[in-house]
């Protein structure tokens, strides 16, 4: 199982320079704990940092900051961490594991963002994986009649 193949394509972006205010009503309207932070560069969209609801309220609101004017690249988390959509299930586990991540952004090799990763996508993948092998243990194999 691949990264690209349990995680999913649909990433809630916002530019760098959005408001907190503005990321929060963002998550809120997509019912995501994430946004993908971009920015700009040499004409085209860069993953800069992730902001999680987490991120919001223990960098932004706990910390007294005006949330109306407080850019997201003030209370994301960066230098963004992510993996390649390649990735093995249990080279995204461990990364998550040794990093403390909930969420893996799926970089692929020219850095453009498509996909993200969560300890969710995984469990679901590993339930799924774990289905399919009790399935397998309960076919009742029939006898060859060389065997007879």
């Amino acid at each position: 199982m691949r990264a690209i193949d349990i995680g999913t394509r649909r990433v809630i972006q916002a530019d760098a320079a959005t408001t907190v205010t503005e990321a929060a009503g963002i998550m809120r309207r997509h019912q995501a704990g994430c946004l993908v932070v971009t920015r700009e560069e040499d004409g085209r969209t860069v993953p800069v940092g992730i902001a999680t609801d987490r991120d919001l309220v223990t960098r932004g609101i706990a910390a007294h900051i005006d949330p109306a004017t407080t850019p997201l690249e003030c209370v994301m988390s960066a230098p963004l961490l992510g993996c390649r959509p390649e990735a093995a299930i249990d080279e995204i586990v461990e990364t998550m594991q040794q990093r403390g991540l909930r969420r893996l952004p799926l970089i692929d090799a020219a850095g453009v963002l498509v996909g993200i990763v969560s300890t969710d996508d995984v469990l679901v993948a590993l339930a799924a994986l774990a289905d399919r092998v009790n399935q397998t243990l309960n076919v009742q194999p029939t006898l060859d009649r060389a065997y007879l």
